[in-house]
């Protein structure tokens, strides 16, 4: 099997916050993927109906998680026994941090938040219908780079 080029990584990374945040309520205005130095970041635009801090960073949160844990479920490369694997995603990393912070102030209380939030997002991209959805965004974000929300949806059919 061939190696995944880095903007089919991205996309599925992207893909992977869009259909989660869609999926926990948020209106997807626009899913991209934006070419960097160094390959290819992404960008997904999120609004939500929630509006206190807490109930934002609990959303935020899982949404940052998804794309890390669908590009894992994806290609491979990381064990998520410990979820801190994902700190390799730095940007997403911090967001997590900055979210699990606002619902809990003691360190072993954030890790907790944490890691069930990722048990939480790994068994919704891991069921099939779900997985179906993040290919399907991710094929049409490889093919155009960004998908406006009339895109989004279609993608979601």
């Amino acid at each position: 099997m061939a190696s995944p080029d880095p903007t089919e990584i991205e996309a599925w990374h992207e893909a992977g916050h869009a259909v989660v945040a869609h999926l926990l309520g948020g209106r997807v205005v626009s899913v991209s993927l934006e070419p960097e130095e160094d390959g290819y970041g992404g960008r997904s635009a999120i609004q939500w109906r929630a509006s206190d801090e807490a109930s934002m960073a609990s959303l935020s949160g899982r949404v940052a998680l998804a794309g890390p844990i669908a590009e894992v479920e994806r290609f491979g490369g990381h064990e998520l026994d410990d979820v801190h694997v994902l700190a390799a995603w730095e940007a997403d990393w911090r967001e997590i941090e900055r979210c699990s912070a606002v619902l809990a102030p003691e360190p072993e209380r954030q890790k907790r938040v944490v890691e069930s939030w990722a048990r939480e997002v790994r068994a919704l991209l891991l069921d099939d219908g779900v997985e179906e959805l993040v290919a399907r965004v991710a094929d049409a974000l490889d093919a155009h780079g960004e998908l406006d929300e009339t895109l989004f949806e279609d993608c979601l059919g």
